[in-house]
């Protein structure tokens, strides 16, 4: 990946600040689409638009939880044991996320059902497809950024994050087509809402798992989460930020140790 290698050569030290300001500004966008999707939404009675505002704000509230995280790494840099008590704070930004998820997946199906049982129809209102089109432009930005940091940093944190962030895209990208199709084929209005019903379980299941991870013993805070941890194989998993053995995937939380005592040092 080519954005990928471009951060190779940043300094750990800012790869961690790097992660704080995505978050920062993730935070700010999520909380004006929310606000904008839920005025629109309520002036124009869509239950769609509403829902998205409010998947928005879950956005904001994972983001915030990816703060806290590395806000609380750089304040704790000169703890004896700062390994584990990094691999701590994975463990539970982790499981938060994954209990986002979680949510995410409820109110995703809560939403479908309840617009094919009105039989309601995608918005198709200007203010909703500028909406949905300027999101999918900016979270995919944000979502590519996210994903490379989360492997370089080795973050379960931060790639948990980078799919709440691919979960905004995937739901904005259905609400869109969902709108387009309609407005060129009245019958397919049930489209979208089948599509939701589908993420909301691909949501849950990323969510469990997520859940799972964080509960697990072998929990070491990295990025690789572990459909094979149920076997006791960490190597087999394949989805292990694109295979553990490749050198980009080596970082370990135990290497930010080592460049926090250097930075001290040179302090």
């Amino acid at each position: 990946m080519k954005l990928l290698s471009k951060f190779e050569s940043v300094p750990r030290s800012k790869l961690n600040k790097i992660a704080i300001a995505l978050s920062i500004f993730t935070i700010l966008w999520n909380l004006a689409e929310g606000v904008v999707s839920v005025f629109f939404g309520a002036e124009n009675e869509s239950v769609s638009l509403v829902f998205f505002g409010i998947d928005s704000f879950v956005e904001v509230t994972s983001s915030c939880v990816v703060l806290w995280r590395f806000l609380r790494k750089e304040s704790n840099i000169h703890e004896e044991n700062p390994k584990d008590n990094l691999i701590a704070i994975e463990r539970k930004s982790t499981f938060a996320i994954g209990i986002l998820f979680v949510i995410l997946a409820i109110g995703t199906f809560a939403d479908a059902i309840v617009t094919l049982v009105r039989n309601g129809k995608p918005d198709t209102t200007i203010s909703g497809l500028i909406i949905s089109s300027v999101t999918i432009f900016i979270m995919a930005l944000l979502w590519l950024m996210k994903f490379s940091i989360a492997k370089l940093l080795n973050s379960s944190t931060m790639m948990s994050d980078s799919k709440c962030t691919l979960s905004c895209i995937q739901i904005t990208l259905v609400l869109f087509l969902g709108s387009l199709i309609y407005s060129v084929w009245n019958d397919g209005w049930w489209i979208d809402s089948v599509a939701a019903l589908i993420l909301g379980l691909l949501f849950a299941k990323e969510g469990i798992g997520m859940i799972l991870w964080a509960k697990s013993k072998d929990f070491d805070g990295g990025c690789c989460k572990n459909d094979s941890i149920k076997n006791n194989n960490r190597d087999a998993d394949s989805n292990c930020c694109n295979d553990c053995d490749n050198e980009e995937c080596k970082i370990t939380i135990t290497s930010e140790k080592i460049v926090d005592n250097d930075n001290i040092k040179e302090e």
